[in-house]
């Protein structure tokens, strides 16, 4: 018999497998805002530093990114900044310098991989090791991982951390955790708006949580430890300030609220297409996250404090994206502004589906094959022609789906930032998520216990 962490290895490969035959299958040239990581990542190798002028000007006659580019840069006495935030190429320094684009895109696929890993470890403790697995591949093996994993943007590696960090808290205010791993929590925290400016938030409320975690955590002096470690969330962030300081005179950065909107009928709409839109919608990518939609009010009802760190958290992950007056992340795939956000509707599923595993077990099982012959489907659209999955955000309007369907599609593409409202399809969208939210309050009775029965 195989012992369970063998289990768990093999079950979280399927999915980083599966992306990576898609990669190398695929294997498309960088495009969108991928060429300017790949520049701030060849800078780091190469030059060991963060003034691109000369990583730009050098691969414009060579082509060994990519060619000419316009500079996606500030220019300022220090030289050349990049105006995307640098964590990414710093991440991607090494894999840059031995194996190339490839190199590259393999391992942000490895990284993809520790969203099955993390789900699989978590379910696999709350469940018996069948439902566990049928979850964790009905959840990954999708669209937005199988493609997206080797996308070259911070949201998808950024919503894997973001929900290993959730599920590792979690874990440990149930559990308790020694001080050397809270230590490696809070530098991670820390290090989140390196990544992405937007990131901001979501350090802060996972201070929050970790500082609370504390009055969770009964375990004597182990209780002290989210406390007494606190302090190397604040090498991420000085860090950072420092960076700010030095390029462009303030620790803030250049970029500011400049770059987000005012009005909260754009706000809304990027935040529903986010959603529900044909090709935008994390649902309409991987529907199956309606089963966390589902679980949200039996969430409430079991775990109230918990279902606010995890509304704080998802809040603070998908808001910044929807203010952003980048529609939808510009050029890059499909999505991509959900992916930071989207796998945490796993948490709502995950925490519910522990004490009526018996009753939900038949109907869960039915709804992965579901939703993997749905995969199946958009695949069989997407794999020859990778070029569906970027946006073209005026007419014709981009879809996963057939011309034929698309007007009969949920579409948050109105620029008039109104007329989505009343649009039947974006009506009946919306009718269907709020009736799994109560069907999901009806069918799922209060919890008579918080606590985890033990797995049978």
């Amino acid at each position: 018999m195989m012992r369970p962490r063998t289990t768990r290895v093999i079950i979280a490969a399927v999915p980083v497998v599966m992306a990576l035959a898609v990669c190398i299958g695929q294997n498309l040239p960088p495009a969108g805002d991928e060429p300017h990581y790949l520049i701030i990542a060849d800078s780091v190798a190469s030059d060991r530093d963060l003034t691109l002028q000369n990583n730009y000007e050098g691969d414009s006659p060579t082509r060994r990114m990519f060619g000419y580019l316009v500079p996606h840069v500030y220019i300022v006495p220090r030289g050349w900044i990049p105006a995307h935030m640098p964590g990414l190429g710093i991440l991607l320094a090494i894999p840059l310098a031995l194996g190339g684009l490839i190199g590259v895109r393999v391992a942000l696929i490895l990284l993809a991989g520790v969203l099955p890993w993390t789900l699989m470890t978590w379910l696999d403790d709350r469940l018996p090791i069948a439902l566990a697995t049928s979850l964790t591949l009905g959840l990954t093996l999708a669209l937005p991982l199988l493609f997206d994993g080797a996308q070259i943007y911070p949201d998808l590696p950024g919503g894997v951390i973001v929900f290993a960090l959730a599920v590792w808290l979690i874990t440990q205010i149930e559990n308790g955790g020694r001080g050397l791993r809270w230590a490696g929590f809070w530098l991670i925290v820390g290090a989140l708006p390196w990544l992405h400016v937007k990131f901001i938030g979501l350090t802060l409320v996972f201070a929050i949580g970790g500082l609370m975690a504390a009055r969770r955590i009964d375990r004597g002096r182990r209780a002290l430890d989210p406390v007494w470690t606190a302090p190397l969330v604040l090498i991420g962030i000085g860090s950072l300030a420092a960076y700010h300081q030095w390029a462009f005179g303030s620790p803030f950065g250049a970029r500011g609220t400049r770059e987000l909107t005012t009005s909260w009928a754009r706000a809304t709409m990027m935040f529903l297409g986010l959603h529900l839109d044909q090709s935008q919608g994390m649902f309409v990518q991987q529907p199956f996250l309606l089963a966390g939609v589902a679980a949200l009010v039996p969430f409430v009802r079991m775990r109230p404090r918990l279902a606010l760190f995890w509304l704080a958290l998802y809040a603070s992950a998908i808001v910044p994206n929807s203010l952003e007056l980048a529609r939808y992340g510009g050029g890059g795939p499909v999505g991509r502004f959900g992916w930071t956000a989207a796998w945490l509707w796993s948490i709502p599923l995950g925490v519910v589906i522990v004490p009526y595993r018996h009753v939900l077990a038949r109907y869960l099982h039915p709804a992965v094959g579901v939703s993997l012959a749905y995969q199946a489907a958009l695949a069989r659209r997407w794999l020859p022609a990778p070029q569906l999955l970027f946006p073209r955000l005026n007419d014709p309007r981009d879809s996963l789906f057939p011309d034929t369907l698309r007007p009969w599609l949920p579409s948050f593409y109105f620029w008039d930032f109104s007329s989505y409202w009343w649009f039947p399809p974006n009506v009946v969208a919306m009718a269907v998520v709020a009736l799994v939210v109560v069907a999901g309050a009806l069918a799922i009775p209060p919890a008579r216990s918080a606590a985890d029965p033990p797995k049978s």
